[in-house]
């Protein structure tokens, strides 16, 4: 299954400040069945894996260069 992923951070938000030692997650909706899970980042790889807690679809987001300061998103 394929997921599109959709920026929820509303525009001049600003990021939010993180203790740097704890291990990196985002934040998604799952459209599939309406729940929110944090997604963490694969140890030692520059992208983000999870699966939706209710349906188990899988969702991967890679980062980019540029890089992003939304924690946010929704796959549907």
């Amino acid at each position: 299954m394929s997921l599109d992923l959709y920026d929820e951070t509303p525009a001049g938000h600003p990021a939010v400040q993180r203790d740097r030692s704890a291990r990196p997650y985002i934040s998604i909706f799952f459209e599939c069945c309406r729940v929110y899970s944090r997604v963490y980042r694969w140890p030692g790889e520059p992208r983000y894996l999870g699966r939706c807690p209710r349906c188990l679809a899988q969702v991967e987001v890679r980062v980019g260069a540029d890089g992003t300061s939304c924690r946010f998103f929704r796959a549907g």
